[in-house]
């Protein structure tokens, strides 16, 4: 009996190692500046955060699509639906932030 709880606690503990590879989504948004205020170095450090971050967050929702087969089966309906809004709402969240470059970006060549 005691070889089967030790063999079930590794499993569990192996199987929450495996989930836990993703990691944290990315947290930090990078800053947009204000296009008709900003440098071309303001301009330019802020398109490096932003693809930066756009990278970061391609990784951790790819990794995130390859650990569904494995994780789903394990959780309730409502969990399910959790965190399929919460990867929805990164996403979104990545593409609200390109697009705020992208305007600050037309910004700046107007005022040139």
């Amino acid at each position: 009996m005691k070889h089967i709880i030790g063999a079930v606690v590794i499993s569990l503990v192996s199987s929450a190692v495996a989930f836990a590879d993703c990691g944290e989504p990315p947290l930090g948004t990078p800053h947009v500046p204000n296009g008709t205020s900003s440098t071309t170095d303001d301009i330019r450090t802020a398109r490096r955060a932003v693809l930066d971050y756009s990278t970061a967050v391609d990784a951790y929702l790819a990794c995130m699509d390859q650990s569904d087969p494995k994780i789903l089966p394990w959780l309730t309906k409502e969990q399910q639906g959790r965190r399929e809004e919460d990867l929805v709402n990164l996403h979104n969240k990545r593409r609200d932030i390109q697009i705020k470059l992208n305007d600050a970006i037309r910004e700046f060549r107007k005022k040139k």
